[in-house]
Order: structure tokens, then C-alpha cells, then sequence
């Protein structure tokens, strides 16, 4: 009776130990760093090539670039820039904390970013390059550089045509007393949209074509 109880316990111990290295090896990585320079995953340095998780933070500090690859679609995160990433099938959410991040979404590929409690996506799932940027708690910046956008921000949806920039007021009610210099685009009581300029492809400024381009899509062989 012992040995056959140290065998279960053998037996017992051999699978808990399988079943805890499966279920940390069996997530595959969200996204790989493409660019990095002043740049955080999680605490730690960020450098080119190292696996982003699901729930893990990437972050900027001054001065700071960081490209990121997902599937076939590229972000690049601007200067003090925090972000999360959860993936999509096929795509990624994105969480965006503070700051600007600039996004290629290859078609067929869902990028999504989720910005005070707004949504911004490719319309369509056709694909889009656009940049969006937390200017305040409520207040967004949102330049369509290629390919149309769908917006969401709880009950209202709005379809943003490429080629504009768009400033954009979270739960500011249209009581006539803006100092926008800017043509308004559309009002409601909950937001409010103006046009603010036209849009500029700025994938070179931003390092996009880079990530885009990079060939070093190597996945680091566990979280650092």
C-alpha cells in the first residue's frame, strides 16, 4: 500500500508539473518590437525582437519610439505613450493609457483602439493607416491618413473619411460657446467632432514604413 501511494503520488505529481509547463508555454505571443528607443515592456528595457503577451504594458518616455508588429499590421507608439495589447482573431486591441500611437491595419486584420472609452477601427476591416493621439481625459485627436474609420463611443457611431483630421470632445454638450477656430463636422449632446485639418501620410515622420519593413521578427523564448 505505501509504494502504490508514492506511485500515485509520482504519477500525480509528473501531471501537475506537465500541466503547469503546457499552459505557460501554450500562449503564443500577442506581438514582436520591431523599434525600440526609450522604450518600456512592462519595467524592463524594450529592444527590438521581444515577444509582447496579452495584458503585458509597453510604454515611452520622452523622446521615445516604439514600432510593434502584430500579423501583418504595424504600431508605432509616440513620446510618452503607454499602451496594452489583447489580441484579436485575427487583429489586436488596443488599449491606449496616455499619448499617441500611429497604426497601419493590414485589410482583413481588426486593429482596434480603445481610447477613453471610445473606439476607433478600420471601417470596414479594408484596412486604414491613421494616427490617434489623447490630447485631454476627454478629448482626442484622430488624423485618417488612408482608408476610412469607424468610431464608437457608446451609443453613437460615426464613419470618419479618410484625408482629415479630426478633433474630437467626449460628453461636451453643444451649447454653442466653443473657441475652436475649426468648421464644425457634426454635433450631438454627447460629442462633439470638428475638422481641424487635412491629413498628411506621415509614415515616415512617425517610423510606420520602418516597422512595416523590419525584418527582425524574432520571438524571445519567454517573457523577460
Amino acid at each position: 500500500m505505501p509504494r502504490l501511494r508514492a506511485a500515485l503520488a509520482l504519477v500525480l505529481s509528473y501531471f501537475l508539473c506537465s500541466f503547469a509547463t503546457s499552459a505557460s508555454g501554450a500562449q503564443p505571443p500577442t506581438a514582436v518590437l520591431t523599434l525600440a528607443s526609450h522604450a518600456h515592456l512592462n519595467e524592463a528595457e524594450a529592444f527590438p525582437g521581444l515577444s509582447v503577451y496579452e495584458g503585458e504594458r509597453l510604454s515611452t518616455e520622452t523622446q521615445g519610439r516604439l514600432g510593434v508588429r502584430a500579423g501583418q499590421s504595424a504600431l508605432m507608439l509616440g513620446e510618452n505613450t503607454g499602451v496594452e495589447l489583447i489580441p484579436l482573431d485575427p487583429g489586436l486591441h488596443i488599449d491606449v493609457l496616455v499619448g499617441s500611437v500611429h497604426f497601419s491595419a493590414a485589410p482583413d486584420e481588426t486593429v482596434e483602439l480603445h481610447v477613453a472609452e471610445a473606439t476607433v477601427a478600420a471601417a470596414g476591416h479594408r484596412g486604414a493607416q491613421a494616427v490617434v493621439s489623447l490630447l485631454q481625459p476627454r478629448v482626442l485627436q484622430i488624423t485618417a491618413e488612408r482608408g476610412n474609420l469607424d468610431f464608437r463611443y457608446r451609443a453613437e457611431f460615426r464613419v470618419l473619411p479618410e484625408g482629415q483630421t479630426y478633433r474630437v470632445y467626449l460628453d461636451q454638450p453643444d451649447d454653442g460657446t466653443s473657441q475652436i477656430d475649426a468648421q464644425p463636422s457634426a454635433k450631438s449632446s454627447r460629442i462633439l467632432f470638428y475638422i481641424v485639418g487635412a491629413a498628411a501620410l506621415a509614415g515616415t515622420i512617425w517610423g510606420i514604413d520602418a516597422a512595416l519593413r523590419s525584418e527582425r521578427m524574432a520571438t524571445s523564448p519567454a517573457k523577460p
